[in-house]
């Protein structure tokens, strides 16, 4: 039973939330020193706001975690899972504790490097803290799960709906925020906290507009899953998409406006927090930059049955090549004109949707 969950639940994971992940490293280890993980660390075993903090967002995982096993209990072809209220309740527990802790090994690993500092700096009480809020977390999380198991379609009162017709641009933009919430907000948030950042640090150095370009390729790579759920979105609810007759040049419009609302967020951004020495014409071509490098991305996902693993490789990939190559000086005109044609292009090849 637990290889059958890890192959249905764990590994498929963090396959799907490569991108998220991606990001997190290069954040964590591309951009921070040793030295810098420790001050952080170190502050934040003496602030209780910053304790609290790294609760609220381990607490943000978690909800992530809780609710793609959500999702995957729901799934037409996942209905088998219901069998596992079978099994007596203590070895259920049991399981769903070691499912639990595989999904938030991230946080847990960073809470275990923080215990081992603060053992160090004799912070015990902020050790304690550390532990129960993680062990509260593992709890929950394995309670949220059975629970869901064992009420797959909870009752409860519903508020009344307003009844309209949805534009089509919005079917994914309004799927993702109500039945993927966390993902859209995690998605999100390391996107537009990147953007900040690198426009706060501009200034404070003798930085260049290539740190504005560097920061734009890990915003687009915190999307990288977006065209995978995009597409899992269609195969599950819009099954008659490909039988329609519409032109390649349509489909690609319409998904040219779908992303520019899901990239929308990120102009008013980088437009709130622009550096005084950086002309608006340059932020608006960096925007639409990371507009067509999405809608290339999406090409690429419909290619074929990507395996997670080579997309995971080719994203890493790309991001330290085109690290490199804008340190060596490529113009944003050029990302621009390569992410648009390159949409065009696999708009063009892969002119509806797989089967």
């Amino acid at each position: 039973m637990l290889v059958i969950l890890y192959r249905t639940l764990i590994s498929t994971f963090y396959a799907q939330n490569a991108g998220f992940f991606l990001v997190i490293v290069l954040i964590a280890f591309g951009f921070m020193r040793p030295i810098e993980h420790e001050a952080l660390i170190a502050a934040t075993l003496g602030s209780p706001f910053l304790l609290a903090l790294a609760a609220g967002l381990w607490l943000l995982y978690t909800l992530k975690t809780t609710a793609y096993v959500r999702r995957q209990l729901r799934a037409p072809e996942h209905l088998f899972l219901q069998t596992f209220c079978l099994l007596p309740s203590p070895r259920r527990w049991s399981l769903w504790l070691l499912v639990q802790t595989a999904l938030l090994v991230p946080i847990l690993g960073y809470g275990g490097w923080m215990v081992a500092r603060g053992v160090r700096y004799g912070a015990h009480e902020a050790i304690g803290a550390i532990i129960g809020v993680q062990g509260l977390l593992l709890m929950g999380g394995a309670w949220a799960n059975d629970y869901r198991l064992r009420h797959p379609n909870p009752e409860g009162p519903a508020l009344p709906r307003l009844a309209f017709r949805l534009p089509y641009v919005l079917f994914f933009p309004t799927y993702w925020f109500r039945q993927e919430p966390v993902s859209m907000l995690l998605t999100k948030a390391f996107s537009g906290l990147l953007l900040a950042g690198v426009c706060r640090l501009y200034p404070t150095d003798e930085y260049d507009q290539r740190l504005l370009l560097i920061g734009l390729v890990l915003s687009v790579a915190t999307h990288a899953q977006v065209g995978g759920q995009v597409s899992a979105f269609e195969h599950r609810y819009l099954l008659i998409l490909p039988n329609l007759p519409l032109a390649w040049y349509q489909r690609l419009g319409r998904y040219a406006l779908t992303y520019g609302l899901i990239w929308f967020p990120e102009l008013l951004i980088v437009l709130r927090n622009c550096p005084v020495a950086v002309g608006l014409d340059y932020v608006v071509w960096l925007w639409l930059t990371g507009w067509g490098w999405l809608l290339f991305l999406h090409a690429l996902s419909y290619a074929s049955d990507r395996s997670p693993d080579r997309w995971l490789t080719g994203i890493m990939i790309g991001v330290a090549v085109a690290t490199l190559t804008i340190m060596f000086g490529l113009p944003v005109g050029a990302w621009l004109a390569i992410g648009w044609l390159g949409a065009v292009v696999g708009g063009y090849r892969f002119k509806s949707p797989p089967r």
